[in-house]
């Protein structure tokens, strides 16, 4: 998975972003947001980490926000875009192995305390 960070002032308001390379990975757009801190990505790493070995029956790790939602177990973690279903656009949800998963985030991360 390629993508590029950017990083989007308004005034005051400054909006962190990821835009991927590839349409299939379209969702991780979603994560743009002007709230992000090391600690809050820290936390989502985390909770995947926690819950990998976690049977696809019980009730899996989750974390959200208005545009996106986050579920792990040991199956891997998927992402669902919740703005295109409000949209009712027919988008499939993403699927990414745990490793897939952490790159991201670690990178993220990293975005993020280079320019909070």
């Amino acid at each position: 998975m390629k993508y590029k960070f950017y990083k989007e002032v308004i005034e005051d308001l400054v909006t962190l972003g990821i835009m991927p390379e590839e349409k299939k990975y379209q969702i991780i757009f979603r994560f743009g947001d002007s709230g992000w801190t090391p600690q809050k990505a820290q936390e989502i790493i985390d909770g995947v980490e926690k819950n990998k070995t976690l049977a696809a029956d019980k009730d899996p790790y989750v974390w959200g926000n208005e545009d996106i939602t986050v579920f792990a177990n040991k199956n891997g973690v998927l992402l669902i875009d919740k703005m295109a279903m409000r949209a009712k656009q027919d988008v499939e949800p993403l699927e990414l192995s745990h490793q897939e998963f952490y790159a991201f985030m670690q990178d993220f991360k990293k975005f993020i305390e280079e320019n909070h």
